[in-house]
């Protein structure tokens, strides 16, 4: 497992120093791929200049972009997913998360049968798109208070399989995970399609171990049970990247010195769960 954190560029260095191995960022932030080439290349980073690596980026389209209804533009969709993930491989981000849930809210007077269709015909094209640059598209659920579509993990892998892309794969997400309700199974179905992956405590969406007890025990019931979470995960044989996305309860560099450490342990400790 390599752990990172979502942050924006000028947090790069916080993020190495409290023992992270590579950096999520946000797509809109240092992708933004509804600049024309000339203008973002002023601007854009030199990954060499890096404290760590980007591995990932989310966030994938904004709101303005609808990916449902009539409005849509599926030609000047794939402008910018051409614009993105160019600029993506020459950072070196092999993962892509489309969450989005602005983008990809159904709008009213729009069937869910209509919204699948739509969103799969995005997917498709987002994935051909990644697959030419070796960049996975990763699926991410998002709760009900976010969006209205793919609020489910079995929602996601049906759209994973419905594309049948080898460059698109799932991300499961601790947080809209328990405010969903889901089970156990809902991790356990999804096997070798999950490529990425989030965390953060359902309460307050803070980072894990934010409400752990300086002894270590789970502090007013909020903590969340990371190690069952692991295991699930180890289940199915994932052991790629994991990615805090939260807030934080207090600065950067000491918690999140405090919660890469606890989430390390969290997993060393699932390997060894029967749970």
């Amino acid at each position: 497992m390599r752990l990172g954190c979502c942050g924006g560029m000028e947090q790069a260095a916080q993020i190495k120093d409290a023992g992270f191995d590579f950096l999520e960022v946000n797509v809109q932030s240092v992708l933004q791929g509804d600049l024309p080439d000339a203008q973002w290349l002023a601007a854009a980073p030199d990954p060499a200049k890096l404290p760590l690596p980007i591995a990932a980026a989310n966030c994938l389209v904004p709101g303005h972009h609808p990916l449902v209804g009539q409005k849509r533009d599926l030609s000047g969709l794939k402008i910018y997913m051409q614009r993105v993930t160019e600029r993506a491989a020459g950072l070196g981000i092999t993962r892509l998360v489309f969450g989005s849930g602005g983008a990809r809210r159904r709008p009213e007077g729009v069937s869910p049968d209509t919204a699948c269709s739509q969103l799969a015909e995005f997917v498709s094209l987002a994935g051909e798109a990644c697959a030419r640059r070796g960049i996975v598209l990763v699926i991410e659920h998002l709760n009900v208070q976010e969006t209205n579509t793919l609020n489910k993990l079995a929602q996601t892998m049906a759209l994973c399989d419905q594309v049948a892309q080898r460059h698109v794969g799932v991300l499961v997400d601790s947080y809209h995970y328990a405010l969903e309700g889901e089970s156990d199974q809902a991790i356990l179905r999804l096997g070798d399609r999950v490529r990425h992956v989030h965390v953060a405590e359902p309460a307050g969406r803070l980072e894990p171990g934010a409400y752990r007890t300086p002894a270590g025990a789970p502090a007013g019931g909020k903590a969340y049970d990371f190690e069952l979470f692991f295991s699930l995960l180890q289940k199915i044989g994932y052991g790629e990247g994991v990615s805090i996305e939260s807030g934080w309860s207090a600065p950067l560099p000491a918690a999140g010195a405090a919660s890469a450490a606890y989430l390390r342990q969290c997993w060393a400790a699932a390997a060894k769960c029967e749970c």
